[in-house]
């Protein structure tokens, strides 16, 4: 099943309201093939939106129609790249050319500027290449404040403006084949940020970047080498998708998943 925490948000939904969404889908209205230039899904400036260089045949981001990973509906499948050491594939939903961050962030939050961004991930096991699937938080057009990946041997790590190696910090483990909740929510004020796995708080911390929110991002790195692969790719899949402008800290565990009414039952 891969709603797996709407139920601890709905006692709460009535907070919700406190929340601005910025934005908020499951994928299914989207059409299959490349994400790229669909709904929100742009990068700086321009119509693109997936990144990273890839094997023939393959796309960094790419809606899939009853993924691999089972269930119904659509989702994102998410492809690393062939270069396999310190490799990355990205996936940009823009906020700062499109606005959509100050919009959100004003009125009742303009003081708190808490950006929580959600959705759902699923890693097979057996990948052939050593990867890491989820979201990074972009504080400029070139580096990132924090971010939530799960690697294809089931380590969740937390990045600190980075997804390098000595950027990350392993926090916990997680069953492979199956689709698990990640959150963030940063305070882009004082640089704090915590880190949810299925609605539990796996780390609170830190990172030295808080300049602004630039994109949110859904994300692949490999670690393999550096003389990377012609022909193999990890494939990961993110679903349930949602960025959010939330109130303070202390209303925050308030508030109900900004997701939450995108999401749907999955077998």
């Amino acid at each position: 099943m891969k709603s797996l925490l709407a139920a601890s948000a709905v006692a709460v939904v009535a907070a919700s309201s406190q929340a601005a969404l910025i934005y908020s889908t499951n994928f299914d209205t989207y059409t299959n093939g490349n994400i790229s230039g669909q709904s929100a899904w742009t990068g700086t400036g321009g119509s693109w939106a997936v990144t990273g260089s890839m094997n023939t045949g393959q796309l960094a981001g790419s809606i899939v129609a009853n993924p691999a990973s089972g269930g119904t509906g659509k989702s994102v499948r998410l492809t690393t790249e062939k270069w396999n050491f310190n490799g990355r594939t990205k996936v940009w939903l823009d906020l700062s050319n499109s606005g959509k961050w100050a919009a959100a962030s004003t009125g009742a939050n303009s003081g708190t500027k808490v950006l929580r961004a959600e959705a759902d991930i699923y890693v097979a096991a057996g990948q052939p290449v050593t990867s890491s699937f989820g979201m990074m938080i972009g504080d400029t057009s070139f580096s990132y404040s924090c971010g939530m990946m799960i690697s294809n041997s089931g380590q969740v790590w937390t990045a600190n403006n980075g997804y390098a190696a000595a950027n990350r910090t392993n926090r916990t483990t997680a069953a492979l084949d199956t689709w698990h909740n990640f959150r963030i929510d940063w305070d882009t004020v004082s640089g704090n940020a915590k880190a949810y796995l299925n609605g539990t708080l796996i780390a609170d911390y830190t990172p030295t970047n808080k300049s602004g929110v630039y994109a949110v991002q859904l994300f692949t790195t490999t670690d393999n080498g550096a003389s990377g692969s012609t022909t193999n790719n990890g494939f990961g899949f993110a679903d349930n998708f949602s960025v959010s402008s939330v109130p303070s800290p202390g209303a925050v565990a308030l508030v109900a998943m900004a997701g939450v009414m995108a999401r749907r039952r999955r077998d």
